[in-house]
C-alpha cells in the first residue's frame, strides 16, 4: 500500500473514533522514515547565495536547528508559500532555531542554491524530490527530519520542529506525538498539553485541528 493510499484512508477516518487505531498505524507509517540518513551530517556543504558568494552550510548556521526547505523545479504554492511564512513567525521567539530555503533545481534566481563539491554531490544524491521538501538539521549538523512534516501539517510540524531543538530526531518525536492524541483529537498527555499552550499562547481547542501528509 502506498503513501497516496494511507494518506487517503487517514482523511477517511479522521473524524472516526472507531478508526483510531487504524489512523494511528497510518500516521505512524507515515513518519517512520523521517530518521532517515540521521547518520547524514551535512554541516560541509557548500551554499551559494544569491550574490553568487559561496559558504558551508555549518558556517552560516553553526549552533542552529534548522528548517531547510529544499525546492526543486516545483516551487512552494501560494498556499505553502503561506504555511510556511506563519511557521517561521510561530518559531521567530526561539533563537536557536533558523529557517533556509535551498534550490536545487534550474531556476536559482531569487534563492540560494547548493554547490558543486563532493559533500553537496552527496546530499544532492540523497535530496530525491521532485516537490518541495523540509529537512530538519540539527544543532550539529545532522539531519534530524528527512522529508520532515511540511509547514502545512498542522501542529506536528511544530512539535517535531520544537524536539529537534534538543537534538531528537522526527520519527521519535512524530510518534511520540500520535500516541499522546486520544480518539477525539484531544491531547491525553500532560506534556503535549503543556507545550500546546506554551507554544501556541493558549489552551488547546475541545478538538484540535491537526493534519499529517507526505512528501514525494
Amino acid at each position: 500500500m502506498k503513501k497516496s493510499t494511507y494518506l487517503f484512508i487517514l482523511t477517511l477516518c479522521v473524524l472516526s473514533s472507531s478508526c483510531t487505531v487504524m489512523v494511528k498505524g497510518i500516521a505512524k507509517l507515515l513518519v517512520k522514515d523521517y530518521n532517515d540518513y540521521t547518520d547524514t551530517n551535512i554541516s560541509d556543504i557548500q551554499i551559494v547565495d544569491t550574490h553568487g558568494s559561496t559558504h558551508s552550510f555549518g558556517s552560516l548556521y553553526q549552533g542552529k536547528t534548522v528548517y531547510l526547505y529544499v525546492w526543486g523545479n516545483t516551487k512552494p504554492s501560494v498556499q505553502q508559500e503561506k504555511s510556511y511564512r506563519l511557521l517561521k513567525e510561530r518559531f521567530a521567539k526561539y533563537r536557536d532555531v533558523n529557517f533556509a530555503s535551498l534550490s536545487v533545481g534550474s531556476d536559482t534566481s531569487s534563492i540560494n542554491k547548493l554547490g558543486k563539491d563532493p559533500s553537496s554531490d552527496k546530499f544532492r544524491k540523497i535530496l530525491n524530490i521532485t516537490n518541495p521538501a523540509p529537512f530538519i538539521i540539527g544543532k550539529d549538523g545532522a539531519i534530524l527530519a528527512y522529508k520532515g512534516p511540511k509547514p502545512d501539517d498542522k501542529i506536528i510540524v511544530d512539535y517535531v520542529l520544537y524536539q529537534a531543538m534538543a537534538g531528537e530526531n522526527g520519527t521519535k518525536s512524530a510518534k511520540r506525538f500520535i500516541r499522546g492524541v486520544n480518539g477525539n483529537n484531544q491531547f491525553k498527555s500532560h506534556e503535549l498539553t503543556e507545550w500546546y499552550t506554551s507554544h501556541f499562547g493558549k489552551a488547546p481547542d475541545d478538538k484540535l485541528n491537526m493534519s499529517l501528509s507526505s512528501t514525494n
